[in-house]
């Protein structure tokens, strides 16, 4: 968990190159990121190697916050990235899929719920998930809702890392 630009994707991207090379477990990959936006978001970083074997699921995300310009376009995006949400997580439930990673969960929570993740991915033995909680994106109604949802999810994992927003130069 962290905020925008902490290192999330990339944290979990070791992770999972980590995870790869130590076993033989079937992987799945969830990747609910938008594409980068002035350099806000984007897609974890696989090599096409990287993608073979694995069940890669990365629905088409459109960032609301980003693009809505009223709370009521902001909704109706968030209600579309929900429902292709939805059918990845359809996908992945249906899968054989032992070990998960996610990247941007907190995509899901601007109009779906936590509980709704965690019973979609409660038959997945090992799940590492990353999602923004922070103060970059304000105190809208979504982001209010976002955070809510993400500490939903936190107080369920057995081990949440918070990571320290970037100081770059």
């Amino acid at each position: 968990m962290g905020e925008v630009h902490s290192g999330k994707t990339l944290a979990t991207l070791k992770i999972f190159r980590d995870w790869r090379r130590s076993g033989a477990e079937s992987i799945a990959v969830l990747d609910l990121a938008p594409e980068k936006i002035d350099r806000v978001g984007g897609k974890m970083p696989f090599t096409e190697e990287e993608k073979e074997g694995i069940l890669y699921l990365s629905p088409r995300i459109i960032p609301p916050r980003l693009w809505g310009k009223s709370e009521e376009e902001i909704r109706r995006l968030a209600g579309e990235n929900r429902q292709r949400i939805d059918q990845a997580l359809r996908t992945l439930q249906s899968s054989a899929a032992s070990v998960l990673f996610a990247n941007d969960i907190s995509l899901y929570f601007h109009a779906g719920d936590g509980e709704q993740i965690w019973l979609s991915l409660e038959k997945i033995s090992t799940v590492v998930l990353n999602g923004y909680y922070g103060r970059y994106f304000g105190s809208s109604p979504l982001s209010q809702r976002e955070r809510a949802e993400m500490e939903f999810l936190m107080v369920r994992c057995d081990r949440v890392l918070f990571l320290p927003p970037f100081r770059g130069p």
